[in-house]
């Protein structure tokens, strides 16, 4: 680094933002302080907000619009008239976001004033669920509003961004209606990074096979863009500074039309160092410019060091410029160099192909790290699969951007050629996802590990550099020896020698490092229990000492897509791919649809072997339909009735109710119960019986578990007034009661009663609208320990038995 001094002060920079971002958190980064509305203001605070439109974002029902140099006026009520602010609360934000139902006709650099209540983001409700405050925190941004009014107060407009905005509208139109809703969808994300329209099944199947990346902006796209620009000027003009800066001018309005994300930011430093080498006629160092970028990007935004993006976009260069360099692509390129020799006429392309292949493993496997802490999982064949993709991508860009540019400025027969352009890119897209879904059926295509741990990552990554300082000594020590005594025979057989015992020493440290980094270190005496956050509804996961995976009932009545968005990202985190029972208390679609969803998405989501219902008398219409459709799609279906149990690995799971005496019909009261028990330690899941089914429950207490003390009760009906009687908690007499419900939901669960009726027995009550998903977890020790987690928020709790 002595003679890169640039590169060796940016990484300093770089490193030193990382370390005071993740050790001082607040008192360095000022986003993660509290804001000022966050600080004065309360959910549904009636707001007047003033700012100046920064961005724009069109979505199928509304539309949001990005705010910056926000005064915000509190009122007490909607009917507070606007005479009267100069008496309300008054402070300045930097940022909000303003959500339009109305879709006013508004353009970037307006300033606007709208009316409507206060609300906040959500953190991570789950262990694995996406972090919406976090990800709005990264940009500043802490609060929204819903308009109820909104009107313009400036019309003073940013002209360039306004012609750059709907330019990028237009052409966005003309991809969803030239090629198609799917494939213009497609389409626009990738030319235009335009999210949201696209297929999110269609996102999800790219990223489970590994090529998730071709759907962000990267430094592929502003390559086609800047690189070919600046090419063609500097062929047409014959010169450097003319290329370079028509390039940059290009490549500047570019970025504005799409926005400013992390990896185009790299891009756009790298790009600009390049081009202004060959302007200044000096050699380009890639290594220099990618140490810059970093300091940009987190001069500019500390907290991208959280973000999937920032090191998925960097590792993946560093790879390139440093990493592969250094090992396996050079020892490829001198192997190929002595094979071409030999075999000129007919080998030389299958050795071009097997360096391809090796390169594109040495990426996969450095990136490995950083796929499975933000994604849980990796795709195994994904090497084989970019080798289609990466070469085609050059094509699709080039072709994209040709032919949507000839759709926009041509009419009539001269814009034949731009729809044949996209008609082919449209061709590559099914290309793309018939090989997604032939790879995903081969054995093994997932490989589900969870998130793995810092020290596992900070491990792999020391195997590597060792691997590293390995071959640069070989590769100093063969080099010295050749020039002090040529090219000798014997000495070159010395040489292969230690290149040998250097491969098996790398070999032995590579293996070393996927063994640590792939293994779950989960302790094989203790069993987990999870009552997630699934808004109004129930979804409780299971896990026994030898790992069988189970989960009771999933769904809700108030969270959207709640086994995609909820249920699934907590199952994958936790190295879950297959659940090997689930188990369905009754038919209400708070407690199924999740389910439901679960079983449709199974390729791309969480595997269920086999449902478990209750006896077939109380099924009703929705369980016979979900059982009809668990069958077409491969899932097993079963039937657990009374006194019937599931014993493994020292977890046994009894079937309580109902029984063959049951007589209420379908509905709440025939919801199955179950006890589960490990070691001394015993939790009851109630589903949402109550009434005649709880009247049953607690005869078929006395009959089957009459000598256990339950230490965990999950509340039946989500602490309903009707559940939960004096006599059942009698009973029971719970140590913990866990309760399942909703913020602020419209049933008012869990009521009053129940509450009190709960403290009256001394049971300790969790609910996971207050805490999020709740972590139990019970040691062969005898210890019981929970977990409360909302977002970055954990708090753990340890008691003895």
């Amino acid at each position: 680094m002595k003679n890169r001094p640039l590169c060796s002060l940016c990484l300093v920079i770089a490193i030193l933002i990382g370390v005071l971002t993740a050790g001082a958190g607040a008192k360095f980064v000022p986003e993660l302080r509290p804001s000022p509305v966050e600080q004065y203001g309360e959910k549904d605070d009636w707001l007047i907000v003033r700012g100046q439109v920064y961005k724009k974002e069109e979505k199928e029902k509304y539309q949001i619009l990005y705010l910056k140099k926000c005064s915000v006026y509190f009122q007490k009520d909607q009917q507070s008239q606007q005479n009267q602010q100069s008496q309300q609360s008054f402070i300045k934000e930097s940022r909000m976001l303003i959500y339009d139902e109305k879709k006013n006709k508004i353009q970037i650099g307006n300033e606007v004033e709208a009316e409507g209540k206060l609300s906040f983001f959500e953190t991570a409700r789950n262990p694995g669920n996406f972090d919406q405050k976090a990800y709005y925190q990264r940009q500043n941004i802490h609060g929204k509003v819903w308009s109820e009014t909104l009107k313009i107060t400036d019309h003073t407009v940013k002209r360039i961004q306004n012609v750059l905005e709907n330019i990028r509208v237009h052409c966005r139109n003309i991809l969803l209606s030239e090629a198609g809703e799917k494939n213009g969808s497609i389409l626009s994300t990738i030319l235009l990074g335009e999210k949201s329209q696209m297929d999110p099944e269609i996102k999800k199947l790219y990223q489970v096979n590994g090529i998730g990346h071709i759907l962000a902006i990267s430094g592929l796209h502003l390559s086609v863009i800047g690189i070919g620009i600046y090419q063609l000027l500097r062929k047409l003009t014959g010169s450097y500074t003319i290329g370079g800066i028509g390039g940059i001018f290009f490549f500047f309005l570019y970025v504005l039309m799409i926005g400013v994300t992390v990896s185009v930011i790299r891009a756009g430093i790298m790009y600009l160092f390049r081009v202004g080498a060959e302007i200044a006629g000096r050699h380009y160092d890639s290594v220099t410019a990618l140490s810059a970028a970093a300091a940009v990007v987190l001069i500019w935004r500390p907290l991208s060091i959280y973000d999937g993006a920032f090191w998925l976009s960097f590792f993946a260069v560093f790879a390139v410029v440093v990493i592969m360099p250094a090992g396996q692509m050079e020892k490829a390129k001198t192997r190929t160099e002595i094979d071409i020799q030999k075999n000129r006429e007919n080998k030389a392309w299958i050795i071009q192909i097997k360096s391809m292949i090796i390169s594109n493993i040495e990426m996969q496997l450095f990136l490995l790290p950083v796929v499975l802490y933000f994604f849980y999982e990796f795709p195994l064949y994904a090497t084989f699969l970019n080798l289609l993709v990466i070469p085609l991508m050059t094509i699709l860009l080039s072709l994209g951007i040709t032919g949507s540019f000839i759709c926009m400025l041509c009419s009539g027969m001269f814009k034949i050629p731009g729809k044949c352009m996209l008609g082919i890119c449209g061709f590559i897209l099914t290309i793309y996802e018939r090989c997604c879904e032939f790879f995903l059926e081969l054995p093994g295509a997932r490989v589900v590990i969870g998130r793995i741990k810092i020290w596992q990552i900070l491990f792999y990554y020391g195997c590597v550099v060792v691997i590293c300082v390995i071959y640069y000594y070989e590769k100093k020590h063969t080099q010295k020896k050749e020039y002090e005594k040529g090219q000798e025979r014997n000495e070159a057989q010395e040489c292969e020698k230690q290149r040998k015992r250097g491969n098996i020493l790398t070999g032995m440290l590579c293996a070393l490092g996927l063994f640590v980094l792939l293994h779950r270190f989960d302790s094989l005496s203790q069993m987990q229990v999870t009552v997630l956050d699934v808004g109004q509804g129930d979804g409780i996961f299971l896990k026994s000492p030898g790992g069988m995976t189970c989960m009771i009932d999933g769904g809700s009545s108030d969270v959207k897509n709640v086994g995609q968005y909820r249920i699934e990202p907590y199952l994958l985190s936790k190295g879950v791919g297959t659940l090997d029972y689930v188990f369905i208390s009754h038919g209400d679609s708070d407690h199924t649809n999740g389910i439901e969803e679960m079983i449709s998405r199974q390729k791309i989501g969480v595997k269920i072997k086999t449902l478990v219902f209750p006896k077939e008398s109380v099924w009703d219409e929705s369980l016979k339909k979900l059982a009809i459709y668990a069958i077409e799609n491969g899932v097993q279906v079963a039937v657990m009735e009374q006194g019937q149990e599931i014993e493994k690995q020292g977890m046994k799971i009894l079937c309580l109710c109902p029984g063959s005496d049951y007589s209420g019909g379908t509905g709440n009261g025939a919801s199955m119960v179950l006890s589960v028990s490990y070691r001394e330690f015993d939790f009851l899941f109630t589903g949402d019986v109550e009434g005649i089914g709880e009247e049953k429950l607690c005869e078929s207490i006395e009959k089957y578990c009459s000598e256990k003390a339950f230490e965990v009760l999950k509340a039946a009906h989500h602490g309903s007034r009707n559940s939960s009687s004096e006599t059942f908690l009698q009973k029971v007499r719970p140590r913990y009661t866990i309760i399942s419900a909703g913020i602020e939901n419209s049933y008012g669960h869990p009521h009053r009663e129940t509450i009190e009726r709960l403290e009256k027995t001394g049971s300790r009550i969790l609910a996971t609208a207050n805490c999020g998903g709740i972590e139990i977890t019970v040691e062969f020790g005898g210890k019981i320990q929970y977990t409360l987690k909302e977002g970055s928020e954990t708090t753990a709790y340890e008691e003895s038995e």
